[in-house]
């Protein structure tokens, strides 16, 4: 398991049984004092996790919303791509906005961030307390030894299948079970945090 040290935090990169997310990894998923001013090198990346507060609209440089972060901040992002009005049509007040490598930016007298690249930018559809909540969750299971090791509902640790998210089940009657108490509304949630959780964020 690769461990990774920085001057103000360190990680270990997680695996298929080990869930070691942190989302108060400041270097990792920095909030508005701790975004780095510079792009990152070739072994470096951070996530802006922030939680959409406003519809979208035209704002000065293209098309954005308010956000507010992690620990309350709220700042502008604006969508200057070719397509920004389509781009940010699906984004939702209430769901959380990601950003990939942003770099803050001054617009004075305010600072926020330009998105120049669609892709650096994604939606998740919830907000940040549930994104905290299924970290946790899958925390608790990952302390319980049955993180990707046992089936979600019934705990068998046999004949397992991966649902679209990497969420474990023993069979199709308890995973159709899973998606009606509510895994649809996560599943897309936590296939995000597992994918995270196997990330090497810096070298």
């Amino acid at each position: 398991m690769a461990m990774v040290n920085t001057a103000a935090s360190s990680y270990t990169v997680g695996t298929k049984t080990r869930y070691t997310l942190n989302l108060d990894n400041v270097i990792i998923f920095p909030d508005n004092a701790n975004i780095p001013v510079h792009p990152p090198d070739e072994d470096e990346n951070w996530l802006i996790i922030t939680e959409l507060l406003s519809n979208p609209a035209p704002r000065p440089g293209g098309h954005g919303f308010l956000v507010k972060d992690q620990k309350g901040d709220r700042f502008p992002v604006i969508f200057n791509t070719p397509t920004a009005a389509r781009d940010v049509k699906a984004y939702k007040t209430g769901r959380l906005v990601c950003l990939l490598n942003g770099s803050i930016r001054d617009f004075m007298p305010q600072r926020g961030f330009i998105v120049k690249d669609r892709k650096t930018a994604f939606m998740l559809p919830c907000n940040l307390a549930t994104l905290r909540r299924l970290s946790l969750r899958l925390r608790g299971q990952s302390e319980r030894g049955e993180f990707g090791q046992c089936c979600n509902v019934c705990k068998k640790r046999d004949a397992l299948r991966s649902c679209r998210c990497k969420t474990r089940y023993c069979g199709l009657e308890c995973q159709r079970a899973d998606w009606s108490k509510g895994h649809s509304q996560e599943c897309k949630i936590l296939k995000a945090l597992i994918s995270w959780n196997r990330i090497d964020w810096w070298d």
